[in-house]
């Protein structure tokens, strides 16, 4: 009777700690958790259930569950809590940019005279950095300073169902991605730079 005790007393704490536990923020925003609205919920588990427009990205066999036409789209937002700069010249600032909006979507339809689906998506992959607006500089004046980075990608892909148990799929991976980055120079510094260029002679 006392290890029963024992045991349901430790299933119950066990329990509490999982009705109570506090809430939970993970994000990766170079290479996302999920895409679209099951894949995210499912913390990215998705490979075996892709069933929407975002097998396109994920799994592109997935698309044979499709049946028909289908027409996707998701979007989420993306909050920064904890990224800031500080310096010695007196910035302590959390960045401005405190929101990121991320979206997607796809079209796929499936075909009469094969038992494959076809269809074209566009993904935002990633995205990450930092915008501090109005810090003071070492050069006695107040600038902005940012780093951005974004990634997306367009995917054209075909999943055929070869029996019951087994599909097949392939999709293509176009992508773009681009950086932005702007640290502060003195006035005097970009008119010696913006000389120099001025004097070198054109390849």
């Amino acid at each position: 009777m006392h290890l029963f005790t024992r045991v349901c007393g430790g299933l119950s704490c066990a329990l509490l700690f999982a009705l109570y536990s506090p809430v939970a923020f993970a994000t990766n925003g170079i290479n996302l958790i999920g895409f679209g609205t099951e894949s995210t919920l499912m913390g990215g588990a998705d490979i075996a259930v892709a069933r929407d427009t975002s097998a396109l990205n994920t799994n592109p066999a997935g698309l044979t569950q499709i049946h028909g036409q289908a027409l996707d789209g998701f979007g989420s937002v993306l909050r920064t809590f904890d990224l800031s700069h500080k310096d010695s010249f007196g910035n302590d600032k959390h960045a401005d940019n405190k929101y990121t909006f991320l979206g997607g979507g796809g079209y796929v339809v499936s075909l009469d005279s094969v038992p494959c689906t076809v269809g074209v998506g566009l993904f935002s992959q990633g995205g990450a950095g930092g915008e501090f607006k109005n810090i003071a500089t070492a050069f006695g004046n107040r600038d902005d300073m940012s780093s951005l980075f974004g990634m997306a990608k367009v995917s054209p892909g075909i999943g055929c169902r070869v029996n019951d148990a087994w599909s097949v799929g392939a999709s293509l991976a176009i992508t773009y991605a681009g950086s932005r980055n702007f640290f502060p120079i003195p006035q005097s510094a970009q008119s010696r730079l913006q000389a120099i260029s001025s004097t070198m002679p054109p390849r």
